[in-house]
């Protein structure tokens, strides 16, 4: 291919990029994280959100959750089961802006007013890439395992 070929491929491609990222859709790639085929997708394989996502997940939410989102005071937010919310990105989100009213047996405040939607899902996006590098080094067991292939969507509570 002459070399303005691929350039005239590589402006449609971008083109296509800027507006799918504007109309606010995931474009896909290899290693992303989605519970299900109708959940939103998070990017685990782009390492500066990840690190966005760390240094926010330090800031706002290890104090409870404790380093790593391994446990602490609050649950464990890197093991692949979520106790008050589904195992969705999407209820993972929520749970974030929204909190956990003590009604509900949490005591977490909303963040989302604190917090834009980038920052939260940069938060989302570091914990799934926490929960896989835990997976594979063998630390936690991996909730996908024997399910189908499928996450457990509503984990059942010890």
């Amino acid at each position: 291919m002459s070399g303005l070929k691929l350039d005239t491929i590589f402006a449609k491609l971008a083109a296509i990029a800027v507006f799918a990222t504007a109309c606010g859709m995931a474009l896909p790639a290899a290693a992303q994280h989605k519970a299900n085929a109708d959940d939103m997708e998070v990017p685990t394989n782009d390492m500066k959100v990840v690190e966005t996502g760390q240094a926010w997940f330090a800031r706002r939410c290890s104090f409870c959750h404790g380093s790593g989102g391994h446990g602490a005071k609050g649950p464990c937010l890197s093991c692949g089961v979520f106790k008050y919310t589904g195992n969705t990105n999407s209820s993972i989100y929520i749970t974030i802006a929204t909190g956990v009213p003590k009604n509900l047996g949490g005591t977490m405040g909303a963040f989302g007013t604190t917090m834009n939607q980038d920052e939260i899902l940069s938060v989302i996006t570091y914990l799934r890439w926490e929960e896989k590098r835990r997976i594979d080094a063998g630390e936690i067991p991996d909730p996908y395992k024997n399910k189908n292939e499928d996450a457990m969507v509503f984990p059942t509570q010890k």
